[in-house]
């Protein structure tokens, strides 16, 4: 497997090793944190006696890819308004610089808004889930080279017992220390495998603690808040706008059952941010999942009753949700869009005028 540079290629190059599967007991002290603890329980999309998994994890990068289509779209409408528009349909005139140099600008300031508005609808998947598989001991999960757009993911089926937990520090920012699971070859020490839970809101040793906890001890030992903790169905890629939900319900500004709670809240917020809640959104719905493989379902054997996990189960109105027909959802969100774009045309109109 290639991994890139700036990660570790051999065994006794890792950063920051701690505690291997079975090796140490677990520091129940780290599961005391409210707050990581707080977040993780926000964070699991699924746990149960077969498998434990976390939704996937999200950057500021994609503040910054919104705030470039806003910016890059407001500076086009304003050329296509004013210097575009003075100088062909109303001067009549214009040079091949002027031709030119309009087609580098749709290029450049239109590309991200295309771009964003193509991976709304290709849904092309570009994060994946790792699946702890308590009962078989294994860790399922998707793989493609970084950067390697082109290659289909891959899927990697490892044993736990085989993994190396490194913090991976980055010089650069200390501030992001996610957990790095490794998997090396027993002869030559080669990292083989490489586990990226990227994190960065959650301290990685706490982390790492809850997911020992869940793979290695009993269930009553894990840190479960029924009041935090959701169910969501496997295939959320019905509806784009209950996948918007989440991101509120995790920031507890919605109620868990989809039922129209907090909608003021939600408008101001949205209306502010839509790009982002849809685009983070997107990222959830079209995440590759390796439940979803024949290979793994071999593997998951629950039969759905029974949980000694304590989490909320999914309601009607989240069933309907998911599949996009709870018209609360549809509605609010519908107008959160149009409120944004409505924002949107007056300020380009009004800084043309």
């Amino acid at each position: 497997m290639q991994l890139r540079d700036d990660f570790a290629t051999h065994l006794s190059k890792l950063h920051n090793p701690i505690d291997r599967p079975y090796t140490a007991s677990i520091d129940k002290s780290l599961l005391k944190s409210t707050e990581e603890i707080e977040h993780l329980n926000k964070e699991i999309h699924d746990v149960n006696p077969d498998y434990l998994t976390f939704l996937p994890a999200y950057f500021w990068v994609f503040y910054f890819a919104v705030g470039w289509v806003y910016f890059s779209s407001f500076w086009l409408g304003n050329y296509f308004l004013q210097d575009i528009g003075e100088v062909v349909f109303i001067d009549g005139e214009f040079s091949i610089f002027d031709i030119v140099f309009s087609f580098l600008w749709i290029v450049v300031f239109c590309t991200p808004l295309i771009l964003l508005l193509y991976q709304f609808i290709a849904k092309k998947p570009f994060r994946t889930q790792y699946y702890f598989l308590k009962k078989e001991q294994k860790i399922a999960y998707y793989y493609r080279p970084l950067m390697k757009f082109r290659q289909p993911y891959e899927l990697k089926v490892v044993d736990y017992k085989d993994v190396r937990p490194d913090l991976h520090l980055d010089k650069y920012n200390q501030a992001y220390t996610p957990l790095n699971l490794y998997v090396a070859d027993p002869e030559t020490g080669d990292i083989t495998h490489h586990l990226k839970l990227e994190d960065y809101r959650v301290n990685p040793g706490v982390q790492w603690a809850f997911i020992r906890t869940y793979m290695e001890r009993p269930a009553d030992e894990l840190p479960i808040d029924n009041e935090i903790c959701q169910a969501y169905p496997a295939d959320t890629s019905k509806s784009l706008f209950a996948c918007a939900d989440i991101v509120f319900r995790k920031n507890g500004i919605l109620p868990s059952d989809h039922s129209g709670g907090g909608q003021i809240m939600v408008f101001i917020i949205g209306s502010i941010i839509a790009l982002g809640n849809l685009f983070q959104a997107n990222h959830y719905q079209c995440t590759k999942r390796a439940i979803l493989h024949p290979d793994v379902q071999k593997l998951l054997t629950w039969n759905g009753q029974n949980n000694p996990y304590p989490i909320q189960l999914i309601t009607d109105e989240a069933k309907l949700a998911f599949d996009g027909r709870n018209w609360e959802v549809n509605a609010r969100w519908v107008c959160i869009i149009l409120i944004n774009v409505g924002l949107f045309v007056w300020a380009v109109v009004a800084y043309n005028s």
